[in-house]
């Protein structure tokens, strides 16, 4: 399965290359199919205007002139000379600069989540642990309220209930105390 975006053996990153990839395939076949290969002066002239008009400009194109100029400087009716040099309108410092730029960016990117991802587990584990921290209070200070002598609002009720046991015993005591006295002295 051919991908789309190989053109001619180049592949091209975005789509817009590619369709101006294609335009160019379409009139280098139209070029060759009315250009005499057999008139050295006739492809000079058409070269000539190719360069001149910056028809080309995707790497397709530029292989076609090369091999338009390799036939002319072949040719022993055109001097070496007369063949122009083919212009390249496209910075390749600049484009690879801008390549390691890109390439720079992307690693800080990469860097930024690293350290973020560190960041968030070494917060992560703080976070859990004051949390295990402050259960475990929260634990203690329940099992203090309940096992505390003074009436609370956890354990009032309990408290309460043993204060009136502890009265009512007292009071029992006394009466028993009482009625013992009263025994002795005969008192009814």
């Amino acid at each position: 399965m051919a991908d789309r975006s190989v053109i001619d053996g180049f592949a091209f990153s975005d789509d817009a290359d590619v369709a101006l990839a294609s335009s160019e395939i379409e009139k280098i076949k139209y070029i060759a199919g009315r250009m005499n290969m057999d008139n050295p002066k006739g492809v000079l002239s058409v070269y000539d205007k190719l360069i001149t008009g910056g028809i080309f400009v995707t790497p397709v194109g530029y292989e076609y002139l090369r091999t338009l100029q390799n036939y002319l400087y072949k040719s022993r009716d055109i001097p070496d000379d007369a063949v122009r040099e083919i212009p390249v309108p496209v910075s390749y410092t600049r484009a690879l600069n801008i390549r390691s730029e890109e390439r720079e960016d992307r690693l800080n990117k990469q860097r930024e989540a690293r350290t973020l991802r560190k960041t968030f587990r070494t917060e992560y584990k703080v976070s859990l642990i004051i949390n295990i921290i402050l259960i475990i209070m929260v634990i203690a200070m329940f099992i203090i309220t309940l096992q505390a002598e003074n009436p609370n609002m956890i354990n009032y009720r309990t408290a309460i209930l043993n204060q009136y046991s502890e009265w009512e015993q007292d009071l029992n005591e006394r009466e028993n105390a009482i009625k013992q006295k009263e025994l002795e002295l005969g008192i009814e």
